[in-house]
């Protein structure tokens, strides 16, 4: 056997640091066809011919030879290449180097017709000397495949499973992982269980050409394992990875000069659908779109109807040419194919490192397992390290087994409600005060508080003592900082034992901060989406609501208020009968409450707010009178003519303009009681002049300045207080003028061959059925 240049470094390198070779025997036969089928595609563009696969190896002819992967090398052709997984044993590296023989042979005599003067093996043992006759062989064993992956992002980012086998633990940037603010340990977690699935490849695909991919589907089917391990992949070539929940959070760490990718959720560790948190990323997503680019990712986990209604809203006020259409964007994650199945399985149980026992039923369940219409990445986690052990130790009857089996995967939950009500009163306080925080993983004194708010007798324990017993079976720490849900799953429990308990959560309700009563009006939450207003359940709970919120509001901020308008509109809209006349009623009281308080500070209404508020009375059979918006008109208000080259002034006028467009759709009379545009004429008629003059000069103003001036004119226009055809005009050039084209593509995505495409789409060996190919990916166990 040849000892090419590329072996001999990598044999000397990791001798001097004394790091070990990438774990290749945990990937199993088919992981690793995947992999070396990447590898070859990236390094020497093999992308073409008929990939052959028997039991034992996955073979190709080259008729004009290839590149030596990670060498300038050409091996002459006809070259043949195979890759042979070989199942570890204990047997020495002499005996592995016999046990690749026969495979070989085997791939020689089947391309004996092409005559083949080299061979390329790529392999996971380190095999000795291979003497063929009659053809030249050069082998890439763990060493070789493991400088190519360290020296190749794209096979990572395209393979991720190498990331739990050892190379994100030798390859993450130091530096990059210090500035992330992103759940590291959560995804390093992942790593050694993770699947690339098709919903995988396509938004890596999609992130390649629009930096940006919009992931949706049901709870438990791994959108936030997808985003997460793009962003631990991206970390091994030196990127930031932020997770953010509202946009201010992508501001405050975007840096123009670093590569980064953010992962947005509508909210981590929660199953409901929070519709103020939906609109806040709606509302800035023209925004974020315009600043991404080839060293800035956003990763957005989300249901479909808020990603669609941000780009709708993008669309309509921007236009559709720079903007991609839903369909470009939106990956689907709610299927799995049996070989997806059959491998997250595998990994999961690898992972474990199981007995042998629990082992083996593994492999003589793992069709009724994979099979099974209720299988979830999630179950088959909880599965695995929690009840496959107890089901291998009862080794009852097979048909009991089966049936248990079938149980734990079908309804997860019992197991689960039987160890939450095992839990001591003080446990459980903490578990059902998480659910009166903020979204997201919570720092320990937010917990704290949630904590003196819901119990009655106080704690005997710190939460920290408390948490210390919950984690990594309830709860997690996040960064080794914040504290969440192992899963939203257990989230759902609380909550539903919560709602069981009348006298318990009632008193939940009288004490519970805004989140806990955003919880308590919250629609479409639960694994399908199918919960409505859960812990509203009688005349009592929303008694309980309404004086809760009567104490509240007069402290909350506007952003607050903005969530608690949004919120009782979405539960308006989405329920009927008597819950929806206490929902009226419920929100007429606060709309009246919020509009007295505006009216005793006799100051300025932020825009926002007075929006959300006039959005919620429209719903309204019988609303509240309007707020008075006498100290806003005067604080907006031109008193002078704009000067369009002072970015205040501009933003004062477009607020000004928002505010008539505002007040013109929903009390009209208060519009024209400011004598709306009489009286404003001349001021109106400056703007639009000094407008026009920017726009024969786009390029003087910044982009950001002259689309505030487009807006307000738009708004103008609408308003009937200018001639629309000239506002148009002006608009259209303030906007077009000075466009800069699309940034080009550095990282543009290689189309992924026929052959690999047909590897991770069906990946059997014809002939064989799902149910033969999900035991030989097993039998790797």
């Amino acid at each position: 056997m040849r000892r090419g240049p590329l072996q001999r470094q990598t044999e000397a390198v990791a001798r001097r640091d004394q790091q070990q070779p990438y774990r290749f025997d945990q990937l199993g036969w088919l992981q690793f066809e995947r992999l070396c089928l990447e590898l070859l595609a990236v390094s020497s563009g093999i992308g073409i011919g008929e990939w052959r696969r028997s039991d034992r190896v996955c073979s190709l002819v080259i008729g004009e030879g290839i590149t030596m992967p990670g060498e300038a090398r050409l091996l002459m052709g006809p070259t043949l290449v195979a890759v042979v997984w070989i199942r570890p044993t204990d047997s020495s590296a002499i005996a592995a180097s016999e046990r690749l023989r026969d495979p070989l042979e085997q791939a020689l005599a089947e391309w004996s017709v092409q005559k083949p003067h080299t061979l390329l093996v790529l392999t996971n043992v380190a095999a000795a000397e291979v003497s063929l006759s009659d053809i030249e062989v050069t082998a890439l064993g763990p060493v070789e495949l493991s400088a190519l992956v360290a020296g190749l992002w794209r096979v990572r980012l395209h393979v991720p499973t190498v990331l739990g086998i050892g190379a994100a633990e030798d390859l993450v940037v130091a530096a990059a992982a210090d500035e992330s603010t992103a759940d590291l340990r959560a995804a390093r977690a992942l790593a050694p269980v993770f699947v690339p699935t098709r919903a995988y490849a396509a938004a890596v695909h999609v992130l390649a050409q629009h930096r940006f991919v919009v992931l949706t589907g049901p709870p438990e089917m791994g959108k936030t394992a997808i985003a997460r391990t793009i962003g631990l992949a991206a970390l091994t070539d030196g990127w930031e990875v932020h997770e953010c929940i509202r946009p201010d959070e992508l501001w405050a760490r975007f840096r123009r000069e670093r590569r980064q990718v953010f992962i947005a959720d509508d909210a981590f560790g929660s199953t409901e659908y929070r519709p103020e948190a939906a609109e806040r990323w709606s509302l800035d997503l023209d925004r974020v779109l315009r600043a991404l680019d080839d060293n800035h990712w956003l990763i957005w986990t989300s249901r479909p109807a808020p990603f669609r209604a941000g780009l709708r809203r993008v669309h309509r006020e921007h236009g559709v040419e720079r903007f991609p259409q839903p369909a470009q964007v939106q990956v689907d994650a709610v299927d799995l194919d049996v070989t997806e199945k059959a491998l997250i399985l595998f990994r999961h149980a690898k992972a474990a490192s199981l007995p042998a026992d629990a082992v083996e039923l593994v492999k003589a369940e793992g069709w009724a397992i994979v099979a099974h219409p209720h299988f979830t990445p999630e179950r088959i986690r909880r599965f695995v390290a929690v009840r496959l052990l107890e089901l291998s130790a009862e080794l009852g009857r097979e048909a009991e087994i089966e049936a248990a089996v079938a149980a734990e995967i079908r309804e997860p939950t019992e197991a689960m409600a039987v160890s939450l009500r095992a839990l001591s009163d003080q446990h459980r306080t903490l578990l059902v005060a998480l659910l009166d925080t903020p979204p997201g993983p919570v720092v320990e004194r937010e917990l704290a508080a949630a904590c003196r708010r819901h119990s009655r007798a106080g704690l005997t324990q710190q939460p920290a003592e408390l948490v210390d017993r919950l984690t990594d079976h309830f709860l997690r720490l996040s960064n080794g900082k914040a504290v969440t849900w192992v899963h939203p799953s257990w989230r759902d429990l609380v909550i539903e034992q919560l709602r069981e308990d009348q006298p318990q959560r009632e008193r939940f309700l009288h004490n519970s901060s805004l989140e806990g009563l955003l919880l308590a009006l919250s629609t479409a939450g639960g694994a399908e989406g199918e919960r409505l207003l859960p812990l509203m359940c009688g005349d009592g709970d929303w008694d309980a609501v309404a004086e809760r919120l009567a104490d509240l509001i007069p402290t909350l901020d506007e952003p607050d208020l903005n969530r608690l308008f949004i919120a009782l509109g979405e539960a308006h809209t989405a329920t009927t009968g008597s819950n929806r006349r206490e929902l009226e009623h419920l929100a007429c009281s606060a709309l009246a409450a919020v509009a007295r308080r505006w009216s005793r500070g006799h100051s300025p209404i932020p825009l926002g707010s007075l929006e959300t508020w006039f959005a919620l009375a429209d719903v309204l059979g019988n609303p509240p009178p309007a707020p008075e918006v006498a100290a806003t008109w005067i604080e907006l208000g031109p008193t002078a003519p704009i000067d369009v080259g002072g970015q205040e002034e501009v933003v004062r006028f477009d607020d000004w303009t928002a505010l008539c467009e505002l007040l013109n759709e929903h009390t009209a009379d208060a519009l024209a009681r400011f004598g709306f545009p009489n009286e404003q004429r001349n001021l109106i008629d400056a703007f639009v002049a000094a407008a026009e003059a920017a726009a024969a000069d786009p390029l003087a103003l910044p982009r950001t300045r002259r689309e505030l001036l487009a807006s307000s004119l738009w708004r103008l226009s609408r308003l009937c207080a200018t001639d629309p055809v000239r506002a148009a005009d002006i608009a259209t050039r303030l906007v077009a003028g000075g466009e800069r084209p699309e940034l080009p593509q550095t990282y543009p995505h290689r189309p992924l061959s026929p052959e690999l495409l047909q590897l991770i789409d069906a990946t059997t060996v014809e002939s064989r059925s799902n149910e033969a190919l999900v035991a030989r990916i097993l039998d790797d166990l």
